[in-house]
């Protein structure tokens, strides 16, 4: 028994090895035509997000929301100006939230045996990634003044306002409540398949005051 207990922190912190990574979603500007005529226009976006499917994965305590968005994008001006040297689009976009906790941030003092029984407490759950499927989306509709050129800044601004939507209706739908309870469902089966049947698997509530990965922001 005792020999169970003091592998055990390192078995799960060789599991959070698996967890998902944060991939740095590049925030790139593009030159913007308007300055030629001295000022540009503020851009305003609408998204209407859909919910496709709760999924839990297989990387022990992650769970992942898919989302699809339309999001429209604009340059708002004078309808005039709009005219000439305006820019609208509309954006689909497929993209995906993860969130899950990480192991590696338990400690040995996490992880105690009380009473005959086994006491592990999680860390809280958090974001870990966003981002978009970017073969699965696409423009599906611009429109351009007389003469302006497809602005690259549009584009982006309509992507990363697509991938806060994503975070929003993510966090607002409670993926982080689903993240804990797999995590706690998970760890105490992994510790139960130890031989270990007296277990107790604490959940510490997410931190409204954790920073949010650079993908998220």
């Amino acid at each position: 028994m005792l020999k169970k207990l003091a592998s055990l922190p390192a078995l799960l912190l060789l599991l959070a090895v698996g967890c998902i990574g944060g991939v740095l979603l590049s925030q790139l500007l593009g030159s913007n035509l308007l300055s030629l005529i001295g000022g540009g226009g503020t851009i305003t976006n609408r998204a209407t997000v859909i919910l496709d499917r709760v999924q839990a994965l297989s990387s022990l305590t992650t769970t992942r929301y898919n989302y699809s968005l339309i999001v429209t994008s604009q340059r708002e001006m004078p309808p005039l100006l709009a005219g000439l040297y305006g820019e609208s689009l509309s954006f689909v976009a497929v993209g995906l939230v993860n969130a899950g906790i990480d192991l590696s941030l338990l400690e040995s003092k996490d992880i105690v045996e009380q009473d005959g029984r086994l006491v592990i407490t999680l860390p809280p759950p958090v974001l870990q990634d966003c981002f978009l499927n970017e073969q699965q989306s696409y423009v599906v509709r611009r429109d351009t003044g007389l003469f302006s050129n497809p602005s690259p800044a549009l584009d982006n601004e309509a992507r990363r306002y697509a991938v806060q939507q994503l975070r929003d209706a993510a966090l607002s739908g409670g993926i982080l409540a689903e993240a804990q309870t797999q995590a706690t469902t998970v760890v105490t089966g992994l510790v139960q398949a130890l031989g270990i049947t007296q277990v107790q698997v604490n959940a510490t509530p997410p931190d409204p005051n954790a920073p949010l990965p650079l993908t998220c922001g």
